[in-house]
């Protein structure tokens, strides 16, 4: 009977200890889960304060245009590798497509434009309208996706989205930013359109006289500079990850310069439907 007694508490005694053991190590690898969580969130806020700092010297030695070609297209990495794990970042001119919240004003330029729009995609006029009633009824927007519920199919919405955007303050489509179907949207001549996307890739950015020589007006509501830009980041280092999204505006400051400030901050997967894309995780650069 002692023996058995004996058996019994080293038996109980064994069992307590597996289980501070096991503790023990759960802690430590959430500690270090913690860690690795805190070591990327960091890096994605430096990645995000890189972007600041780039947009505001674009904006002081270079403010007549904004295009691709620029040192702040430059940031852009994908899988770059770091210290445990790799860095992705995606840096997009924001206001490459129109802006949706034009709309919550009575503008006959503005629903003109999305009709035309509307009519590219294959949306009908009673969906169009659909579509401006959502927007004013949810807006001002910060994401697309109240665009969702007028029962566009899958496809449809995404090259709708590829052509319009949610900004919190007025904008002017940046001709240097806008994709080629927009161009010839704006217009109304594919042929011209198609002329100065051409000049544009092989200059990588177009001017006002590039503009004359082609004989186009500068289309009413665009530019060629932009203030609004999205910047997205994704750190992974070991089993943790971490990914910010932020819209960067570009203001004047109170000294006469100029100023780049985050308006926006989405954490984790939660951007909005316009931001850019990150590559899939395992993409190779």
């Amino acid at each position: 009977m002692i023996l058995v007694n004996v058996l019994l508490f080293v038996a109980i005694a064994s069992g307590i200890l597996l289980l501070m053991i096991s503790a023990e190590d759960t802690g430590l690898e959430r500690g270090l889960r913690m860690r690795e969580a805190a070591r990327a969130q960091a890096i994605v806020r430096g990645a995000e304060v890189s972007a600041v700092v780039a947009l505001r010297r674009d904006a002081l030695v270079a403010p007549d245009t904004d295009n691709r070609g620029e040192p702040w297209a430059a940031l852009a990495e994908t899988a770059a590798p770091i210290d445990g794990g790799s860095f992705d970042l995606a840096i997009e001119d924001a206001q490459g497509r129109f802006n949706v919240n034009a709309l919550m004003q009575p503008d006959p330029v503005a629903l003109g434009l999305l009709g035309k729009i509307a009519a590219t995609v294959g949306m009908t006029p009673d969906q169009a309208e659909k579509a401006v009633v959502a927007i004013r009824l949810a807006g001002p927007v910060t994401d697309l996706r109240p665009l969702a519920a007028i029962g566009l199919p899958p496809a449809q919405l995404a090259r709708l989205t590829g052509l319009v955007t949610a900004l919190p303050y007025e904008s002017k489509i940046n001709l240097n930013a806008a994709s080629p179907d927009l161009l010839a949207i704006l217009s109304d001549d594919p042929m011209a359109a198609g002329r100065l996307a051409a000049l544009r890739e092989r200059q990588g950015y177009v001017t006002a006289a590039d503009m004359a020589t082609l004989n186009m007006a500068m289309p009413q509501g665009t530019g060629l500079t932009s203030n609004l830009f999205w910047v997205r980041s994704r750190v992974r280092i070991g089993d943790t990850s971490q990914q910010l999204t932020s819209l960067i505006a570009r203001r004047d400051a109170p000294d006469g310069g100029k100023a780049a400030l985050v308006v926006g901050r989405w954490w984790g997967a939660s951007a909005p439907l316009q931001a850019p894309r990150l590559p899939l995780p395992g993409t190779i650069p």
